[in-house]
């Protein structure tokens, strides 16, 4: 992980996104607003497009080495993908709460949360979303239509800071939401 490059890390966001910050009275909880100026969306589109590619990469990689070696029988008789359908196949109100985990990404390694950069995001933790990667297999085998399924319980994001040698000196707990009355 040392050294890594930030799946995150956004050169536009700037640009495309207002920021303001208010804080609690004992700087525990700390609320940012962020506001698009849709005039920039268009600059940024593809590099969102690639960070949120990236960031479903591991959750790919995961589920392809969880279908391992095969157990059956006579050989393996099928080429299959288990990320095959991943996560495009699912209902969009999962994929909502994927982007607002990716987005509390973007903003823990772009907006220096308590005047602090050097955040890192190591994984995103839909990678451990055990009911869509299962609706997902019902999808392929039965060729249905993705209902909405209960959302993986827990944060959003976590993000880490390390000193010089790698280790963890802080941690950063993140939520993402979206009001209900916003243009698309």
């Amino acid at each position: 992980m040392k050294g890594r490059q930030k799946i995150t890390r956004f050169d536009g966001i700037s640009k495309w996104l207002s920021n303001s910050v208010s804080e609690s009275e004992d700087k525990r909880y700390t609320h940012r607003l962020l506001k698009e100026d849709k005039s920039q969306r268009d600059i940024i589109l593809n590099e969102l497009i690639l960070i949120v590619q990236k960031a479903h990469e591991d959750a790919r990689y995961r589920l392809r080495k969880l279908a391992g070696n095969s157990l059956a029988p006579f050989g393996d008789l099928s080429e299959s993908d288990p990320s095959d359908g991943y996560p495009e196949r699912l209902h969009i109100q999962t994929l909502k709460g994927y982007f607002g985990e990716i987005f509390a990404g973007i903003i823990a390694e772009n907006f220096a949360p308590f005047g602090q950069d050097n955040w890192e995001v190591p994984a995103f933790l839909f990678r451990f979303h055990p009911v869509a990667f299962q609706h997902l297999e019902f999808l392929k085998q039965t060729g249905e239509t993705a209902k909405p399924q209960p959302g993986r319980t827990g944060d959003d994001c976590l993000a880490f800071r390390r000193n010089s040698e790698g280790v963890i000196i802080a941690s950063l707990i993140c939520e993402a939401k979206c009001t209900a009355n916003h243009d698309i």
